[in-house]
């Protein structure tokens, strides 16, 4: 009988951590999966970020009769190993063009360019909230990730701390 106790007791434990470790699994895929949804959400709209800096450097060259001022951000971007490196990149273009618009009354002036500012403002709206919808999800998933059960958990599953994505302020605060 008293054998009989220590196998009952022996596999309540172990369904105890199984139902433990799944629980806690599909907590962490909750998280993956919402950041899943939040990088697919960044990275179509850095694509067309970048292809109304494209847009934009186009008519600021039309306006100006100048050089190629986004050259160096429009260009391929194979060097580029992330979408928070694309996110910098291009932010960085934004703030040349902001630049280039006070330097060059005549571009506030073309109705294109305008068009084509308005467009990444929108854009630039669309990436702010789904940076904070990735940003929210990879605190509580990297805090959880600190934590027993999960510590362990990610070393047996692979789960990784993930990166946080940098939300600026038009000023570039």
């Amino acid at each position: 009988m008293n054998l009989f106790l220590i196998i009952i007791v022996i596999v309540a434990i172990i369904g105890a951590l199984l139902l433990l470790y799944f629980t806690s699994v599909s907590k962490l895929n909750q998280y993956k999966e919402r950041m899943k949804k939040a990088e697919s959400i960044i990275e179509e709209n850095l694509e067309k970020k970048q292809s109304i800096i494209i847009n934009i450097n186009t008519s600021i060259k039309k306006v100006t009769g100048k050089k190629d001022y986004l050259k160096e951000f429009i260009a391929p971007d194979n060097f580029i190993n992330s979408n928070i490196e694309k996110d910098l990149k291009l932010d960085e273009a934004v703030k040349l063009i902001n630049e280039l618009n006070s330097d060059f009354n005549d571009l506030n002036k073309d109705n294109e360019f305008n068009k084509y500012m308005k467009n990444l403002r929108e854009i630039d709206e669309v990436l702010t909230g789904a940076k904070n919808m990735f940003n929210q999800n990879a605190v509580t998933s990297n805090g959880l990730l600190k934590t027993f059960p999960y510590n362990v958990i990610s070393k047996i599953s692979n789960y990784k701390i993930r990166s946080y994505y940098n939300n600026k302020t038009d000023d570039g605060d």
